[in-house]
């Protein structure tokens, strides 16, 4: 074969084999690639830049509004007809909406939406995470059952060779048989769910390929061992849903010094030429007017407006407290929660210790003929029960601790989580 074409074809299947090669993302990546992805953060995008030109627009009305005129008139009287051309420019100008800044609360709501986005990043960070963890935690029972179903093979070969020689019963290669065969269907629906997940977290992600990819394991052990947060209500304040409506009610406060913009005088003045054609006039002539308009009775409306602003305020404010409490809540049941399963992993580890020496002496018993085969079966599966029950108990620890994250706004350590463990 020519040389040339034996390097073109390695080069074209190292290519093919570097595009099919998998790409290990660890949580971090995970994270950025969803909010990078996330259609919901592209429309609050538009929202905090729709939030920005309605300011823009508000602020417009505390500066002088400029018009200019231009007109003709034509008068017929008895003896004679003449026409009259004008062009003014004319100012009016509101002073309450100057003084009292005009715009002011629809650039605090620029504030608002960014919050809220912010919310939204992390509601997209803690379901990201949500399912990063759970596809761990299927890796975890898939490698804790492909031990077992090699164990239980070699199980399986012993107990034929024994019945063979007449030590067992056919019975006990049936029983070793079921336990293989219930194992292999648990991975094929284990399987099952983590492809799902995959498939999920690659919309979410942006991946175009669920099979192309898989994650970073870490030690949930090492975070259940060295991360127990420190409860402090005050940290709820720092949730941007809290943030939101301190911005939301400080918009009100705005609104209602808006208001009163009402109740100022407009300034107007104005000036322009007019092109005379009265044969008795005295021709062209220049004109030039200024004034003042205050307001004298526009029924209750500016009070009502007032009112209305200060009802929506009190009704914010109501409405972040009983938030503050429901998070409060929440953040004290996590962390009772939190307490609870370190309890449990540390009984679940010594349970193990035991299931562990059971069944080393199971098999020591099994093969002496002093326990039948389902004991040893029972003592086994006991073991890997603990096993899963203890990854299962870690998997909910680091999932009620990314939930305290979120509830207090700390992406920072949610990532954080996926790196130094």
């Amino acid at each position: 074969m020519n040389k040339r074409l034996l390097l073109t074809l390695t080069l074209w299947a190292g290519g093919m084999l570097s595009s099919f090669a998998q790409n290990t993302l660890n949580l971090k990546e995970c994270i950025d690639l969803a909010l990078k992805n996330s259609n919901r953060l592209k429309a609050e995008n538009y929202s905090v830049n729709a939030a920005g030109k309605s300011a823009e627009i508000d602020y417009g009305y505390s500066l002088p509004r400029i018009s200019g005129e231009l007109a003709t008139e034509n008068r017929f009287l008895q003896p004679y007809n003449f026409g009259q051309i004008q062009a003014y420019v004319n100012a009016d100008w509101s002073l309450g909406d100057f003084l009292l800044k005009k715009g002011a609360a629809a650039h605090q709501n620029i504030e608002t939406e960014r919050l809220l986005r912010q919310q939204t990043r992390l509601n997209t960070v803690g379901k990201t995470s949500a399912i990063y963890m759970a596809v761990l935690l299927l890796d975890k029972q898939k490698e804790i059952y492909k031990t077992r179903l090699s164990f239980l093979k070699k199980h399986y070969a012993l107990t034929q060779s024994l019945w063979k020689a007449g030590i067992k019963t056919q019975i006990d290669v049936l029983q070793t048989y079921s336990e293989i065969v219930k194992i292999q269907q648990d991975t094929v629906e284990i399987a099952a769910k983590t492809q799902a997940l995959k498939v999920e977290l690659a919309h979410i992600t942006g991946l175009k390929n669920s099979d192309g990819f898989s994650l970073k394991p870490f030690s949930m052990k090492n975070i259940v061992d060295g991360i127990f947060p420190v409860v402090d209500t005050q940290l709820i304040n720092k949730n941007p849903l809290i943030l939101a409506y301190n911005s939301k009610i400080e918009t009100q406060n705005l609104r209602v010094k808006e208001s009163s913009a009402q109740k100022y005088p407009h300034i107007f003045a104005g000036g322009g030429y007019v092109k005379d054609a009265d044969p008795t006039g005295d021709g062209n002539y220049w004109r030039v007017n200024t004034g003042i308009a205050v307001p004298l009775y526009y029924g209750d409306i500016l009070n009502r407006n007032i009112e209305l602003s200060k009802i929506k305020r009190e009704e914010l404010v109501w409405q972040k407290r009983e938030v503050q409490r429901q998070l409060t809540i929440k953040l004290e049941q996590i962390t009772a929660k939190l307490h609870r399963l370190r309890e449990l992993i540390s009984l679940q580890e010594k349970q193990l210790e035991i299931a562990k020496n059971t069944l080393e002496l199971s098999e020591v018993n099994y093969k002496a003929g002093l326990i039948t085969n389902l004991e040893f079966l029972v003592a086994q599966n006991g073991y890997v029960t603990t096993r899963l029950s203890i990854e299962k108990s870690r998997l909910d620890y680091v999932m009620k601790l990314i939930s305290f994250y979120v509830i207090t706004g700390s992406i920072d350590k949610i990532e954080e989580l996926g790196t130094q463990y």
